[in-house]
């Protein structure tokens, strides 16, 4: 059991590891002694973090936990920066939950040769929406080209609502704001639009790989989303 955060004095601040603010080492934090098993497309995801592992992550800020990632050495400490609360939560406590992922892509993308990385095949079966495969009780990350264009709106936040999802962090921006917070979804984004995804984005895959902010998500990782401090993502490996 994690012992009570104390906040430390300067000195203290100055020599802090994970186990000085009373933060196990993530090496030790996710003992498999709990798989749980989601189904998505023809994949399982399976992960040995308990829920009470989240529980008590929910205990510290998002400095707290990147001051132990990078004590870890994890690079930016977990950090996905310049995302907002566009629309908050209503408790201040981070929202901490599991991470699903929704890979974006431009409406008419450039040619292969200018393009940096291939993009993964896409995974989202003809005839459905990608909205139906994003799983109960996780923290949806959306990545992609960052435009003039929307990646979540009124509707969409509805949906993953009615889905079960718990928070979205939209690395891009929103629209749609009034009706996002009347369904009482929590939702970071890097600014908001007038224009729906499609005047310029398209949603190609989901549970795949993406980098938000320079910082690398995969489905399973674990999502801390601080109203007062920012977004950290903890590798799964961790």
């Amino acid at each position: 059991m994690l012992k009570p955060l104390i906040r430390p004095s300067l000195y203290t601040l100055r020599n802090l590891t994970p186990t000085t603010i009373g933060i196990p080492p993530l090496t030790t934090r996710f003992p498999p002694t709990i798989t749980t098993t989601t189904t998505r497309l023809s994949s399982k995801m399976t992960t040995p973090i308990p829920p009470s592992t989240l529980t008590t992550l929910a205990t510290y800020t998002a400095c707290d936990i990147s001051d132990a990632l990078l004590a870890l050495s994890l690079p930016h400490g977990g950090f996905i920066p310049d995302l907002s609360p566009v629309s908050p939560p209503a408790s201040t406590s981070p929202l901490v939950g599991l991470a699903a992922t929704l890979l974006y892509l431009p409406l008419n993308p450039p040619a292969p040769a200018s393009t940096p990385s291939p993009a993964p095949p896409s995974n989202i079966p003809a005839g459905s929406h990608w909205t139906d495969l994003i799983g109960e009780d996780t923290i949806l990350i959306q990545s992609g080209p960052v435009s003039h264009a929307a990646m979540l709106g009124g509707i969409l936040a509805m949906r993953l609502k009615y889905r079960g999802v718990r928070a979205v962090i939209a690395h891009g921006r929103v629209r749609d704001v009034s009706e996002i917070r009347d369904v009482e979804l929590p939702v970071w984004s890097l600014g908001t639009s007038t224009v729906g995804s499609g005047g310029g984005v398209k949603a190609h895959a989901v549970d795949v790989a993406v980098e938000v902010g320079g910082v690398t998500v995969r489905a399973g990782d674990v999502v801390v989303a601080d109203p007062g401090n920012g977004v950290v993502v903890i590798p799964a490996e961790r």
